[in-house]
């Protein structure tokens, strides 16, 4: 099978896995958030700045991207996912080559596609993104090592690319920074040469974070950009009550098949190279908390590319088609209907919104941000990310006291609330003081997709029960 082949056939079947989830707005709230943000920048918006959140630039320099293209955003965005995400395939495919055969390398591609849906991927999460990068990076890294290419330095930048994508790429760029490091030392036995390449790649690999960086600074915002991106990472706390142990089990079943031809692949056709990313991508995963699943969507590509040699057996190829396709099938793929139907209940839902708020801003609490997007709502503070405010995780976390800023809303009197139900939070302090404010100022007028909507009532209105906007 040529290379070529193989890569029409992975980018036929990321059209056939993801196709029936392209548009639809509901799939993760990371990505409305990524996309409210590239419209607000557009509009002349700056993040950390005018819109707070803690993800690097290069995430929402992708949303915003997508905003510029012509069509549906979420579609777009969907569509730029969707290429990522064939490429990342190709590239493990690619990289596969190296120690397995044809048949092998294209299975671990394919192999990538399928749990990549499984893990919380289906949509535009960092990681469909930042695997680019990363698949790409490693598979410089190891042609620079085995002597086929002098490819240090891009390898290096496309790290420090992926940094900027999601700051988790730190441990699998230092492991690439050391491994290059490792075969300098071996190929020249010369510290002053060593200790150069060392600086040259640290600086490649930080050079877009010194870009992001010095355009803030530039324009007077460095403290926002440090805080925001660096910072309160390390200011975020653990949410009590989280299911941990949960998640770690579900992600483990998930990977059970993946990960046993990974260390099958590793026995079949030993490579330290490849056995240290794969460790290093665990350790990386197991040292950020809470465990979402989509955090583990970055061990996919290491995973893969170590199938590949265990892969080669079609007993192999038959047992990850089997755990595959029958959690696909488990999972609810192909999803049929979801995403017309989603769409229809956001721009309902919208609608409602819009008749009420004149005006002002809505207000969102534990409610999807597309609500903002779709509605082209005003925002009624620059943290409109609907947990930042309300989660003990984030309390001491996003640079200000968030029960304060819920209060300074409230005392706006924005004209519409829309509130969802998460019970960890219900005695959270932010939550209890909307309310309160809901039960003596506002009246419920529509209900769907988990989230109540209130509207501000004159102060002689009694309050009624909600109605339900569904099919409506």
């Amino acid at each position: 099978m040529t290379q070529r082949l193989s890569w029409l056939i992975l980018i036929l079947a990321a059209v056939a896995l993801r196709l029936p989830d392209i548009g639809n707005p509901l799939i993760d709230v990371d990505e409305q958030m990524y996309l409210l943000v590239g419209q607000r920048m557009w509009e002349g918006a700056i993040p950390y700045v005018d819109i707070w959140d803690r993800k690097p630039i290069g995430l929402f320099l992708i949303a915003a991207a997508a905003r510029g293209l012509p069509g549906d955003p979420v579609v777009a965005y969907h569509l730029l996912a969707l290429a990522a995400a064939a490429a990342t395939a190709g590239l493990i495919a690619t990289m596969a080559r190296r120690h397995a055969g044809a048949a092998g390398a294209l299975a671990a591609g394919l192999l990538y596609l399928v749990w990549l849906e499984l893990l919380g991927g289906r949509g535009g999460q960092s990681p469909v993104f930042y695997d680019l990068a990363i698949v790409a990076a490693a598979l410089l890294t190891r042609d620079t090592i085995a002597g086929r290419r002098r490819a240090a330095i891009p390898a290096m930048l496309l790290a420090g690319l992926a940094l900027q994508i999601k700051p988790t790429a730190v441990f699998e760029g230092c492991f690439f920074g050391i491994a290059l490091l490792g075969a300098t030392w071996q190929r020249h036995r010369n510290p002053a040469r060593l200790a150069a390449a060392a600086a040259l790649y640290a600086a490649s690999a930080l050079l877009p974070t010194i870009a992001a960086a010095a355009a803030y600074a530039g324009m007077g915002h460095g403290g926002a950009w440090w805080f925001a991106t660096i910072e309160s990472i390390f200011l975020r706390q653990a949410t009590p009550g989280d299911p941990i142990a949960a998640r770690l089990a579900g992600v483990a079943v998930v990977l059970l098949v993946p990960a046993g031809l990974a260390i099958r692949g590793l026995i079949v056709r030993p490579d330290r190279f490849l056995t240290g990313w794969l460790a290093v991508a665990v350790v990386g995963w197991l040292l950020v908390p809470p465990y979402f699943n989509h955090y583990a969507l970055p061990l996919l590509v290491p995973i893969a590319v170590c199938a590949a040699a265990a892969l080669d057996r079609r007993a192999m190829q038959a047992l990850a088609a089997v755990a595959g396709g029958a959690l696909l099938l488990f999972s609810g793929y192909p999803h049929r209907g979801d995403t017309a139907d989603m769409r229809q209940r956001v721009a309902t839902l919208a609608r409602v919104i819009d008749r009420m708020r004149g005006q002002g801003c809505l207000f969102l609490v534990q409610a999807p941000p597309v609500l903002y997007d779709a509605t082209d709502s005003c925002l009624p503070t620059r943290y409109p990310f609907p947990f930042h405010l309300v989660e003990a995780s984030e309390a001491r976390a996003i640079g200000i006291d968030p029960t304060q800023e819920v209060a300074r809303i409230l005392a706006a009197r924005p004209p519409v609330i829309a509130v969802g139900d998460i019970p960890r939070n219900r005695r959270r302090p932010g939550v209890i003081l909307v309310h309160r404010a809901l039960a003596r100022h506002y009246r419920a007028v529509a209900r769907d997709l988990g989230v109540t909507v209130y509207r501000r009532m004159p102060a002689a209105a009694p309050p009624a029960r909600p109605g339900n906007t569904h099919g409506t």
